[in-house]
């Protein structure tokens, strides 16, 4: 009879030790998942960009293929559906440069709710000549 007090009373405490650590958690968790989205969304517009520059036709003129300057594209929503739970709304930015003459780097910022620094990546096409 003692023992089980004891059992009961050991479980007991070790829940209520354990429920603090639950809002670290659920917070760490969303990040991530964020963090993964802003990413599949971030390589898709570097690809797109990259892909665009790469296969343009031979007789186009560089500079009306890689277009510099700083463009931000209509915010994405992953679900594509309006309050969802757990949704979050994503803002692309791209800014382009020519670092050389025949090259073309594109920056893509991705940011969300709640992270106004987001992620960042880059690259560095130019024109593919068969």
């Amino acid at each position: 009879m003692v023992e089980s007090l004891i059992a009961i009373l050991l479980t007991a405490i070790a829940i209520v030790a354990l429920m603090p650590m639950q809002d670290n958690a659920i917070k760490t968790m969303s990040r991530s998942d964020y963090m993964g989205r802003a990413e599949g969304i971030m390589q898709s517009e570097l690809e797109s960009q990259e892909n665009q520059i790469m296969n343009s036709p031979v007789a186009t003129a560089f500079n009306t293929v890689c277009i510099v300057g700083i463009v931000n594209k209509p915010p994405v929503t992953v679900s594509g559906l309006a309050g969802v739970t757990g949704d979050v709304t994503f803002n692309i930015k791209t800014t382009t440069t020519l670092p050389t003459a025949n090259s073309c780097m594109v920056n893509v910022n991705v940011t969300w709710t709640g992270n106004a620094t987001g992620i960042k990546s880059s690259v560095i096409a130019s024109r593919l000549i068969i």
